[in-house]
Parts: structure tokens; sequence; C-alpha cells
């Protein structure tokens, strides 16, 4: 491995444990919410459904960075941090530089930073 893959993935650990706290406490909080109404809900069961289909194909071929950038996406899109972390973590060590995840980690890190979950914040 060169040393810019190896900083991205090392990258991309940071962030897993800089989101943890906050995603996991952001997911929680998703699962207790009231259904959403209308076509909102359809949508999120769409989008879920796609999730379903994305996760069965990355099983099938795990080396396939575009499936794992949609679920990275669709993850993001749900709330579902944690498993968006894993998903763009794929990406990067897949594809070592690649724009969109490094972007996705950064967008990751701010949401962990908005929610006060950030293991950096009260220094």
């Amino acid at each position: 491995m060169n040393r810019e893959s190896l900083l991205l993935i090392a990258a991309a650990i940071v962030v897993v444990c800089l989101v943890a706290g906050g995603a996991a406490w952001y997911d929680g909080i998703q699962h207790r919410l009231p259904a959403a109404g209308g076509s909102e809900a359809a949508e999120i069961e769409a989008l879920e459904a796609r999730l379903r289909t994305l996760q069965a194909k990355v099983a099938a071929t795990p080396a396939d960075p575009e499936s794992w950038r949609e679920l990275g996406r669709g993850y993001m899109a749900l709330g579902r941090f944690l498993e968006a972390v894993e998903a763009w973590s794929v990406v990067a060590e897949l594809r070592p530089g690649d724009r969109e995840a490094a972007a996705a980690f950064a967008r990751l890190d701010d949401i962990a930073r908005s929610r006060g979950r950030h293991r950096d914040q009260g220094r």
C-alpha cells in the first residue's frame, strides 16, 4: 500500500471513532421518531428497499466501489451514520484518494460536531 492509501484508511478509522458516539445516539433517536406521513414514508421505504438490494450486492461482490458508494449515500440520507462510515471506509479502501469518500467523511465529522458528540469537543 502506498502512503496515500494508508493515510486515507487512518483518516477513516479516526472518523469512525469520532462519529460513533454521535451517530449511535442519533440512530437511537431515529428509531423512536413517529412514522413519516404520506409520500415521505413511501420514499423512505423505497430507499430502505434499495439499501437491502445493495447490501446483497456488496455481499456477493465486495470489491464493487460503486455499490458501496451508493450504500454510503443512502445510509447518510436515512441518518444511519455508523453504517455510512463503514460503507465510505470500504470506498476509501477500494479507491484511495476518492474525493466523494473524503467529502462524506468531512460531512460525517461535521454531523458529529454539530451533535456535540465529537471526541475533540470540550478541549
